[in-house]
């Protein structure tokens, strides 16, 4: 008895966590896969945000599906809708970038775009403040983070503890240019990270971890600078 007592809080933490750890393979999966639909659907409707969040919503959805009806379907829809609502769900365009516009965007009507018609005929000249050439402006490439809610019980608490109070630069930044060996602690402040980990949780006793993915896809419409019509 002494020795089962010993033993079995061990055992129940392993299972435990083999089955969350299972369970955030499983979300990141969706999430790359919805991180190329959003990409898609942004290459087709002018890199426009609303495009890429309905492509997300749609995506992301199976996440809180759990049985198999039309009605569950838009249930787990619009729990993706309002956790994008609520900013934890976000899209960053990485590309094209102000400066792609500032080198190659055209202004007509108050519309700024990128043109993407004829590319192979065009120039191969690189641009002086995007260091991109036409073509490259034309790469769509967006991250998505999502703020995944950790579902079993007790493990839950433990993993976001270890990174809620992990040391402070254990964790890089949320931008593309930071490096680092470390992938897992405490995340910097004013990031998606520290929102997702620390804010919601003390907003309504919320236990998540942040997920990233990217997607990268040719543009197929013109790219219009965020803001215009």
């Amino acid at each position: 008895m002494v020795e089962f007592l010993i033993v079995i809080p061990l055992l129940l933490l392993i299972l435990l966590g083999t089955l969350q750890f299972a369970l955030i393979y499983q979300a990141k999966i969706t999430l790359n896969y919805a991180a190329f639909e959003a990409a898609r659907a942004g290459s087709l409707n002018n890199a426009r945000d609303y495009a890429m969040y309905n492509a997300l919503a749609r995506t992301l959805a199976p996440i809180y599906t759990h049985a198999d009806t039309v009605d569950a379907y838009k249930q787990g829809r619009q729990q993706i809708r309002d956790e994008i609502d609520t900013g934890y769900v976000l899209i960053e365009i990485v590309n094209p970038t102000p400066d792609s516009f500032s080198d190659f965007g055209n202004t007509v009507s108050g519309r700024t775009y990128i043109p993407n018609d004829n590319l192979i005929y065009r120039g191969a000249s690189v641009g002086t403040d995007s260091s991109q050439t036409i073509q490259d402006a034309n790469l769509l490439k967006i991250q998505v983070y999502y703020c995944y809610e950790l579902m079993v019980p007790f493990v839950n608490r433990i993993i976001w503890a270890m990174m809620r109070y992990s040391p402070v630069d254990a964790m890089p930044a949320n931008l593309p240019e930071v490096e680092s060996q470390h992938r897992f602690g405490r995340p910097e402040a004013g990031t998606f990270s520290e929102q997702c980990i620390k804010t919601k949780n003390e907003d309504d006793d919320f236990f998540g971890i942040p997920i990233r993915a990217q997607g990268i896809m040719r543009m197929q419409s013109d790219a219009e600078f965020p803001g215009t019509t």
